[in-house]
């Protein structure tokens, strides 16, 4: 089942409240504010998708309260989790005539949806609006290199370790953090196992890194350690 719609543009960008953290700067996020006179908000329930891969690239989103997941298929079935979005993310500036992934809600979500050809009528009226879009695509490619690195020079635990101050960073450097993901998600985001996974935090836990206070929440403890192995210091 996919999003719902559930007001209009302006309507919708008046009543939904600023996001508790933002991907782009102060300045960057008034910028692109302009897009919201032309949004629409849908609303996304846990696993329900907004979009699936090789679906006709029509729209733009920006996540506004809540998780999204970015992921594709295999060929043998496996899952690959390609991002988490956060309120302030922009999903979709990169994609052609089709999307390259599939877009989930982790949690219950919400986002502005704006048509691409809406969006490409503003920018030429607004050209500061295009360096805006460009800055986010830009940073997405950074993401995305990281990812890179990640997943190809680091060990499991420097993975996790590395995750889990991501996760910290975009919540302002916050030493209590969040799961909205399962252990699953994770696992395909590190290309990992959920056995892996599980394991790898019991052993932060038992080293006292970490604090496991439920599945979806943790405390870091020794962040300059964590760090450490983040970095195979």
């Amino acid at each position: 089942m996919l999003a719902t719609v559930i007001d209009g543009p302006r309507a919708a960008s008046n009543r939904l409240s600023p996001p508790p953290f933002a991907a782009a700067a102060n300045d960057t996020a008034e910028s692109v504010s302009a897009f919201d006179g032309i949004g629409t908000a849908v609303v996304l329930r846990r696993d329900q998708a907004l979009f699936f891969e090789g679906d006709p690239a029509q729209h733009c989103f920006k996540v506004v309260s809540g998780m999204v997941r970015s992921c594709r298929l295999l060929a043998d079935g496996r899952r690959h989790v390609n991002q988490f979005l956060v309120p302030g993310d922009f999903v979709g500036l990169e994609s052609d005539d089709t999307y390259r992934f599939t877009l989930e809600a982790v949690s219950d979500a919400t986002l502005m949806r704006y048509p691409r050809r809406a969006m490409d009528q503003l920018v030429e009226r607004q050209p500061r609006l295009g360096k805006c879009l460009l800055g986010l695509m830009s940073d997405g490619l950074s993401a995305a290199q990281a990812q890179m690195l990640l997943l190809g020079r680091k060990s499991a635990v420097e993975r996790l370790a590395s995750f889990l101050l991501s996760l910290s960073r975009r919540a302002g450097e916050s030493d209590h953090i969040a799961l909205a993901m399962t252990r699953s998600d994770i696992a395909d985001y590190l290309g990992l196992t959920i056995e892996t996974v599980s394991r790898i935090f019991s052993q932060l836990k038992s080293r006292g890194v970490i604090q496991l206070k439920a599945s979806n929440e943790v405390v870091i403890r020794r962040r300059h350690q964590l760090q450490e192995i983040a970095d195979a210091a």
